[in-house]
This record gives structure tokens, C-alpha cells and sequence, in this order.
């Protein structure tokens, strides 16, 4: 491991440290019920700077412990109803899903920054790598894995990934960094690999952390030393198995090309659907469906062997 690799662990151990000294205080409010056999709840927790995060928990009414989805949101999306979830408990699977921090939705964004403050979440902290916005992105995300843990109702053997864009990216981040079992991972039109080009080429989320370091020349350097912290090419290798991905091959704000970067460097069991002349929408409704049948396949292959 080279010194700058070593210092990237540390950095992540620290994090999680960090999240572990915060209790959880997770708490769970049903709703009135969204579809028949589809319990739905309001949950909260506790994450970094005791910012209180939001979600929707979905289960579908069963006596047995279900596999759960943790489902990652996209950039500047927020959640609305928990209908938009209900494909998941419609497969007997549960769905837990929060709302970022400070993108619009419940969950705010209250710590104060030391560096960078900005409109726009990714221009938040941009100067140190433990005051990036995308420290407390990841760090909320892990603590859902320790919601997953704390639900009785989840079988703990089954429990998978999925995002698109931003929420593609972070379950593969939240995958690499996990400490318990991860079944699968979804991961669509996958962001934050290849960060660097990202920024030159101004792309997606990024592009307004380009546009400081061009108002600021002399910090660019700083600036992309910090964004090696959380380019997913880094950690590609400590993902575990399976993965499925896709990408979209005229993407213009997560490009393929970029992805392609940390996808190879993936050692875990891996697929990759291209849809091709398509953009950031990548294969949409169809997506999900393929989605869906793969996890039902999966759930049925590893219950065979029981």
C-alpha cells in the first residue's frame, strides 16, 4: 500500500469511528398504509454533527425477516411519497431510503462549514477533506446499514445496494466501506469515479467545484488533492460481490467512460449493461425492471442452496 492509499484507510477509518461514537436513536413512525400488504414508516436517525436524517421504511406484510433494499437517491433529489418505492415490497423485498442532506427534502444540512460555503451541496467544504460535503453524504448513507441492523424484520443475509447517478455512486462507496455483508449491488449511471476528468471536463455535480478552482487558481491543487478522498476508483477493490451496473454511452453528466475507471478495477463478481445512444437517463423504467428480475433470481439461486 502506497503512503497516499494508507492515508485514504485512515482517513475512512476515522470517519467511521467518528459515526460509531454517535448514538443511532433511530425511530420509526408508521404511516397510514400506502398499498395492501405494504407497511409503510417515517424513520430517523442520528448522523455526523447530530444531524437528524429522515427516510421511508416500506416492508411487506410478512411473519418472516425480509431482504431489504437500501435505496441511495440521485443529486438534488428528494423523497416525496413512498409509493415511489413500492416495486421493492411488491418482489417481497423491503426498501429503506433516506433524504440526503441538504438537497431539497427533510433532511437539512445545519453544521456550519469551515472552508467553501455554497448554494450547491458539492460546493460545500471543498478546501479540507474532513469538511466536504460528500463526508457527511457517505457517512449518512453508512448509517443506514446500522438502521438495517438495528430492524428486526430484515434478514441480515440479504440485504442489497441500489442508486442511480449520485445514489449509484454512493452504493458502491457505501459497499467498499461496509463492515458487514452486502448481498448485491445496483448500481445505475453510477457518479463520483474518475473525479479529476470530471472536474476538467465540468461535468454533472461537479462542475461547480471546477468553477471555484478556476476563480481560484492557486487552491486547484488542494482542491483535487480533497476530491482524491472520494473517487470511487480508489476503493473499487474492496467492493464485494455482485455488482450490476449500467451506464447510459451518451451520458453527459456521469459519462461511461469515466465509470469505466473504476468498474474494471472491481474484483468482485461483476455485470455491466450499456445502453446504448442513451443519456443520463440510461435505461429508465427498463432499468429498474432488469433490476428487479435480477434480485429475484439472486434471492431464489441463494435460497436453493439452503
Amino acid at each position: 500500500m502506497t503512503n497516499t492509499a494508507a492515508k485514504r484507510t485512515q482517513f475512512w477509518q476515522q470517519v467511521r469511528a467518528e459515526i460509531q461514537s454517535i448514538p443511532l436513536q433511530l425511530k420509526k413512525k408508521q404511516m397510514v398504509p400506502l398499498l395492501k400488504d405494504i407497511d409503510c414508516y417515517q424513520i430517523s436517525f442520528q448522523s455526523l454533527g447530530n444531524e437528524t436524517i429522515h427516510g421511508f421504511l416500506l416492508l411487506p406484510q410478512t411473519t418472516k425477516q425480509c431482504p431489504l433494499v437500501i435505496e441511495f437517491l440521485g443529486y438534488m433529489n428528494h423523497l416525496q411519497e413512498p409509493f415511489q418505492f413500492a416495486h421493492w415490497p411488491l418482489i417481497g423485498c423491503g426498501c429503506l431510503v433516506i433524504d440526503n442532506r441538504g438537497q431539497g427534502g427533510k433532511t437539512q444540512d445545519h453544521v456550519p462549514y469551515e472552508t467553501t460555503q455554497h448554494p450547491l451541496p458539492f460546493g460545500r467544504g471543498i478546501l479540507k477533506k474532513e469538511d466536504f460535503y460528500m463526508k457527511r453524504l457517505i457517512a449518512d448513507s453508512l448509517r443506514s446499514l446500522e438502521v438495517a441492523q438495528a430492524l428486526s424484520e430484515v434478514d441480515q443475509n440479504h440485504v442489497i445496494l441500489r442508486g442511480g447517478s449520485q445514489g449509484g455512486g454512493v452504493a458502491l462507496w457505501v459497499n467498499a466501506l461496509a463492515t458487514s455483508p452486502i448481498f448485491a449491488t445496483f448500481a445505475d449511471v453510477p457518479s463520483h469515479s474518475n473525479i479529476l476528468n470530471r472536474l476538467a471536463q465540468r461535468t454533472g455535480s461537479y462542475a461547480v467545484i471546477q468553477d471555484y478552482c478556476v476563480a481560484h487558481p492557486e487552491l486547484a491543487a488542494q482542491i483535487k488533492d480533497v476530491m482524491s478522498y472520494y473517487d470511487l476508483q480508489y476503493v473499487a477493490q474492496q467492493i464485494t460481490g455482485p455488482v450490476f451496473a449500467s451506464v447510459g454511452s451518451k451520458d453527459p453528466i456521469c459519462p461511461m467512460a469515466d465509470f469505466f475507471v473504476s468498474y474494471k478495477k472491481i474484483r468482485a463478481p461483476k455485470q455491466l449493461m450499456i445502453y446504448l445512444n442513451k443519456g443520463h437517463g440510461g435505461g429508465e423504467a427498463i432499468q429498474i425492471r432488469r433490476e428487479m428480475q435480477q434480485v429475484k433470481r439472486l434471492l431464489s439461486k441463494d435460497k436453493q442452496k439452503e
